[in-house]
């Protein structure tokens, strides 16, 4: 029996690390106990937690130094007998590897882009920990190619590896039985946070052009954060506002849903980490025409038209092709479907995960 406990910062329905914890939890002789550092009480997370595979102990920290929930995180690795943490979330990841025991493996999994994603100090902070981990694992090969050179010299390359994450495909055929997003118009959806680098400015402001040719189009921007009051201001200003539909935060069940009722996936931004919202899309079937940006082609192969973050007319002129061409739509439709599914798969993930946990904890 593995003890694993996987430190994250919060647990919500976009969190790929609790449902990738959860998958590996399902295998023998795995226990996995999933910290989350934020959340306060159990019973008001926003996801229902299968007790079955997984523990969750939460330490509700008030704020990123609160001393008494780091306290407690230090008790917990040392008190709980362990065989391995798993890290993940920059800060969150670097509290655990500073109050983990020095005889505890640790694998750390990087999310983001470096040199996108982070700030100055972020990246400071993660430098200081990074080599304490017995494995770092990227997302992404694009993830792994943007570490520092001196974060290079910290994880040698024997202990750097990729592990994609996946798609549950059976969370998603459950989901599409829900025919609450069902239209007949034709649909173009993008799905993210409303934050600067995913850039769904582009995507608003191509969309008139779209709407010039196929007049009862509709764009569905899925997703909450800071920039919805600015990317509405942007909507009226195109004077498009009724064909654009901004949903907010909604559940991973409703994504699901509105994906399969979908035309088209949109993504503008300027860096991903992976992207599973692009895999998801992909396993529903939706075509992509996304950024032309290398992580993306890592997700997509072949199987999704790509166009430079800041072109307007190209994302518009790729969006009203796939609308207009049945022949070429059902190809990208059937090619990425199949992709998604067969390389992919959150079971290949987490037995690429299981294989790793072994490999560390018994070289250990």
């Amino acid at each position: 029996m593995i003890r694993v406990a996987a430190l994250l910062g919060v647990l919500r329905h976009t969190t790929i690390a609790y449902e990738i914890s959860e998958h590996i939890g399902q295998f023998p002789n795995i226990e996995m106990t999933v910290i989350s550092y934020n959340d306060s009480l159990i019973d008001d997370l926003e996801i229902e937690i299968d007790t079955d595979v997984v523990t969750v102990k939460t330490l509700n920290a008030s704020n990123r130094l609160d001393l008494r929930a780091i306290s407690e995180l230090h008790d917990l690795l040392r008190n709980e007998s362990f065989d391995l943490l798993h890290t993940h979330h920059n800060f969150v990841g670097s509290l655990g590897c500073m109050v983990a025991p020095s005889d505890l493996p640790i694998i750390d999994t990087e999310h983001a882009n470096h040199k996108d994603h982070y700030s100055v100090a972020q990246n400071l902070v993660n430098s200081v920990t990074l080599g304490r981990a017995n494995r770092v694992v990227a997302n992404s090969q694009a993830t792994l190619d943007s570490l520092y050179p001196h974060e290079r010299v910290l994880v040698p390359s024997n202990q750097r590896c990729v592990i994609y994450n996946g798609v549950d495909v059976d969370w998603i055929d459950t989901s599409t039985k829900d025919k609450t997003w069902r239209t007949d118009s034709p649909r173009v959806t993008t799905v993210g946070r409303l934050i600067p680098v995913k850039n769904q400015e582009t995507l608003i402001n191509s969309f008139s052009a779209v709407l010039d040719k196929v007049p009862d189009a509709e764009l569905v921007i899925v997703g909450s954060g800071p920039r919805q009051s600015a990317l509405e201001k942007i909507a009226e200003s195109n004077g498009i506002q009724d064909s654009i539909t901004l949903t907010g935060g909604v559940s991973r069940e409703e994504v699901y849903n509105i994906l399969y009722y979908s035309d088209v996936f949109a993504l503008s931004s300027y860096s991903e980490g992976f992207c599973v919202a692009l895999l998801e899309a992909m396993a529903s079937g939706c075509p992509p025409v996304v950024s032309n940006i290398p992580v993306l082609h890592e997700v997509a192969g072949d199987t999704a038209v790509f166009v430079d973050p800041e072109d307007t007319e190209g994302f518009s002129a790729e969006i009203t092709r796939l609308l207009d061409d049945e022949d070429r739509y059902q190809r990208y439709s059937i090619e990425t479907r199949e992709r998604a599914r067969t390389v992919f798969s959150i079971k290949r993930t987490a037995e690429e995960y299981l294989d790793l946990y072994q490999e560390v904890a018994e070289g250990s």
